[in-house]
């Protein structure tokens, strides 16, 4: 019976010690963190909006934490085989995604995701968002949202909006048709520039995008800006009316970035990421550079975690249902 109760207090003696030993390992791990490299992964091609973000803010975080980040690109299948790749576990947090509006759409838009959207990652934080505008062709006629209310719901169908297939801008022109009550062609594009650039030479009448992508285009005068989205106009655009001021009240989307990591990354070292990614945002020249690409601060009391993308990605597998968008 002494055996047996000296066995069992030996067995718990070794578990407490294993226990304590782990969490000494953890925590010098976490002190350490990071220790070498961290990677960042764009789901898209190099030079674009997600692309400049990534590594606006990688390298001011590579400065706060003693480490560079490392921005490695991973195009292809609707920005999922990125997102797949950074989703990985057992990282330690040394593998990071820069996700975008995607990371909502691809659950609407891919039957069998190899990972999930929400479930597979954390949130380190928002690192903001630009507005949705509504790009016409000066060749198209189209002088404002209204008139273009009109022209569309008097010949449902004629007129053409461009848009990258099975794209976030995608699933919001579907929405704007909703929200409007009209009926467009929709012509599938590789991504927003082949879109713009057809626009710009009058081969289509309208596209969705953000400023950035939008802004060259319209410099050249051949475009222009009919509506923004935002519960008021943005002061940059202050001569754009809002989508609500010309009619359409219910239409509400925004392009957003967020930095993600692994939902198995260490509590410690997330705490750290996101510490390193508010002080990133504080940052005077990080915050003009955004500014520069039209991307908005979120209020971090608004702005939500990984709930705000769960909530995105049930509108959007709405709004496929609603449309008919055929889906992968």
């Amino acid at each position: 019976m002494k055996a047996t109760k000296f066995a069992a207090a030996r067995r718990l003696s070794m578990k407490a010690a294993l226990a304590a030993s782990l969490a000494i390992s953890l925590n010098a791990q976490a002190d350490d963190y990071p220790s070498r490299p961290v990677n960042v992964i764009v789901p898209y091609s190099a030079g674009g909006s997600s692309d400049a973000v990534a590594r606006l803010v990688g390298q001011k975080m590579g400065e706060v934490l003693k480490q560079p980040f490392i921005v490695e690109n991973r195009a292809g299948a609707g920005a999922t085989i990125g997102t797949a790749f950074a989703g990985r576990r057992g990282q330690e947090g040394y593998t990071l995604l820069l996700a975008d509006n995607a990371q909502a759409v691809a659950p609407a838009m891919f039957s069998h995701l190899s990972y999930d959207a929400v479930g597979d990652f954390s949130m380190v934080g928002f690192v903001g968002d630009s507005r949705v505008m509504l790009f016409a062709s000066k060749s198209s006629g189209i002088a404002s949202l209204r008139d273009l209310l009109q022209k569309a719901k008097a010949q449902p169908g004629k007129l053409a909006i461009g848009t990258g297939q099975g794209s976030p801008s995608h699933l919001m022109t579907e929405l704007f048709q909703a929200r409007a009550g009209i009926k467009l062609q929709v012509v599938p594009y590789k991504g927003a520039s082949a879109a713009l650039a057809d626009l710009m030479a009058g081969h289509i009448d309208l596209v969705l995008s953000n400023p950035a992508s939008g802004a060259s285009y319209s410099a050249s005068g051949k475009i222009s800006v009919l509506a923004q989205s935002g519960a008021k106009r943005d002061a940059r655009y202050a001569d754009v009316p809002t989508f609500a001021e010309s009619g359409i009240a219910n239409f509400e989307a925004s392009y957003w970035f967020a930095l993600l990591a692994p939902s198995d990354t260490p509590a410690p070292s997330l705490q750290k990421l996101k510490g390193a990614l508010q002080a990133t945002l504080q940052d005077a020249s990080v915050r003009h550079k955004l500014d520069e690409l039209g991307i908005d601060e979120l209020d971090p009391r608004n702005a939500g975690g990984m709930e705000k993308i769960q909530a995105e990605s049930a509108l959007w597998k709405s709004v496929v249902a609603t449309s008919g968008i055929v889906t992968n």
